[in-house]
């Protein structure tokens, strides 16, 4: 993993809200707790602007909550952040489109989903061709996926 964007800003940033003192430990302290877009550009942690893709992050063990940029994410965690947007866009323009899998990862993480939504939506991902019952169940979490991740993302 290269240094990307203002690397060192978003480096220095994470270690003040981190327990570790050191970089490698630092990173596994933080998870991706939400996406969303923002209504204006925004500022990452890294000094970076604009951003209107914003991923927050959570220490697990401070606690510290933190926004940064889709590509700051990718970088820091290594979590394909991109591809939860494209999900989300492409079911905002179509609600019976389906997520893909970090999405649904990412949904079920944070409680959005259970274990049986999980599945189902696992199942169901690729198939284009849903029974009027599956199709009303996808359209219902989806709607409940745009929903909890509008304006200013889901929060844990």
């Amino acid at each position: 993993m290269g240094d990307g964007f203002n690397f060192e800003n978003l480096k220095t940033a994470i270690l003040a809200l981190s327990r570790a003192t050191d970089w490698a430990t630092a990173r596994r302290e933080w998870v991706l707790t939400g996406v969303y877009e923002a209504d204006q550009p925004e500022t990452c942690l890294c000094e970076h602007f604009p951003i209107i893709e914003i991923c927050v992050i959570k220490n697990t063990i401070t606690q510290a909550v933190a926004e940064v940029g889709n590509v700051c994410v990718k970088r820091f965690l290594g979590i394909r952040s991109d591809l939860i947007f494209a999900a989300l866009k492409r079911i905002r323009k179509d609600i019976t489109k389906s997520l893909n899998e970090d999405a649904i990862v990412l949904c079920l993480k944070n409680h959005l989903i259970n274990q049986w939504g999980y599945e189902f939506l696992q199942d169901t991902k690729r198939k284009r061709s849903l029974s009027e019952r599956q199709m009303s169940k996808r359209m219902d979490i989806n709607r409940k996926v745009l929903t909890a991740m509008a304006h200013r993302g889901l929060r844990t």
